[in-house]
């Protein structure tokens, strides 16, 4: 398996390859994985059964680690080579590689690339005319949604190799029963109505939108004592410090930085509300969305990308129009005034999240591998 970073860096691509990775490895078969090195040094380790090798990574372009792949990675004997996109850097690699070494290959498209700067949006272009170089090479697609097969320009080009495959949750580690009074106590805020974001704090990532809901927040603060705790971290985070600043906030946004995944279920736990206010159709999942309905939480996205498929609006959460922050805002109020709602909502989503269990999902993907030959 091939992905731009591995836990403990934050994203969804990470908690997908490693959560599928380490349930491979439970269903009997031998998984390794290559990543770059951030946030931790290079090297090979084994972890919970999977062989991660992190590889050196001297510079970024576009949001993707460049890295040199080491000699195993064109000498071990594979059965299939699982590539993660958005990083058409790795995908390309891992996509020529099958084809030179005949190893059949299967790529899981999270999301389309995201045009965060003029300039990316140029390169967007480019690569949306280049990428049948690579992509064409691959036996299967898998994407998260039949919203995102069905809406993404690339994808719809490869309908006939595409299969969805939703994401997964560990329904074990996350789930209601889970305590959240460690965190509370931690940061003092046992008494107020608590909201999480959890993502990583970067340019790749400003399409999650947490400056959305950080705009937002001034309107509830009127109404409710409320904490914000945002779970990531990264080069943006003086970015937003700035609109927490400006929006006299400081008092109700709490940076918890990169938290250990043994550690993240709690901070769902403490947790009243999940915000996430994604801009646009770069949200090919929302990973986050289904982690806190694990642990029975209500949650609130945007009406973007593949989130309409996730949440189920009135069931487990509530859709908004995305950027609109004064609309936001109102739903935020809302839920957080009304228990009974946000009760029934959790328990729907735990429901929800029971059915998308990581070991349904990784049986789903070895059937797909098993379709190779």
């Amino acid at each position: 398996m091939v992905n731009s970073f591995y836990p403990p860096w934050i994203g969804g691509a990470e908690r997908y390859t490693s959560s599928l990775a380490r349930e491979l490895v439970k269903k009997g078969n031998e998984v390794t994985v290559y990543c770059s090195d951030r946030p931790v040094r290079p090297g090979v380790s084994l972890e919970a059964g999977v062989k991660v090798v992190r590889m050196k990574a001297p510079m970024m372009f576009y949001g993707t680690p460049l890295v040199a792949f080491p000699a195993s990675f064109f000498s071990e004997r594979f059965d299939v080579i699982h590539a993660n996109f958005p990083s058409p850097y790795l995908a390309a690699s891992s996509s020529w590689t099958s084809l030179l070494r005949r190893i059949p290959s299967v790529l899981t498209w999270h999301n389309d690339l995201p045009p965060v700067t003029s300039t990316a949006r140029i390169l967007t272009e480019f690569h949306d005319a280049a990428s049948p170089a690579y992509l064409n090479n691959f036996r299967r697609i898998i994407a998260t949604t039949n919203v995102y097969a069905s809406d993404s320009k690339i994808l719809r080009r490869y309908s006939k190799k595409v299969v969805v495959i939703q994401n997964g949750v560990d329904t074990k580690n996350f789930n209601p029963e889970v305590d959240g009074g460690v965190v509370r106590e931690k940061y003092n805020i046992s008494g107020s109505k608590v909201l999480l974001f959890v993502g990583a704090l970067t340019r790749w990532h400003g399409y999650k939108g947490l400056d959305v809901l950080l705009n937002a927040l001034p309107s509830v603060k009127e109404l409710l004592q409320i904490k914000l705790i945002v779970v990531g971290d990264g080069p943006m985070k003086a970015f937003y410090e700035g609109i927490v600043s400006r929006n006299h906030l400081q008092d109700s946004v709490i940076f918890a930085g990169r938290v250990e995944d043994s550690i993240l279920p709690y901070y769902y736990a403490a947790s009243d509300l999940l915000v996430l206010p994604s801009k646009d159709s770069s949200e090919g999942f929302g990973l986050v969305l289904l982690e806190a309905m694990a642990c029975g939480k209500a949650v609130i996205g945007s009406r973007v990308g593949g989130v309409v498929e996730v949440i189920r609006d009135g069931e487990n959460g509530l859709l908004v129009d995305p950027n609109n922050f004064e609309l936001l805002s109102y739903n935020i109020v809302a839920l957080l005034k009304d228990d009974a709602t946000r009760d029934r909502m959790g328990r729907n989503g735990r429901a929800f999240a029971e059915l998308h269990d990581w070991s349904r999902v990784a049986e789903k993907v070895e059937h797909i591998y098993g379709e190779l030959g």
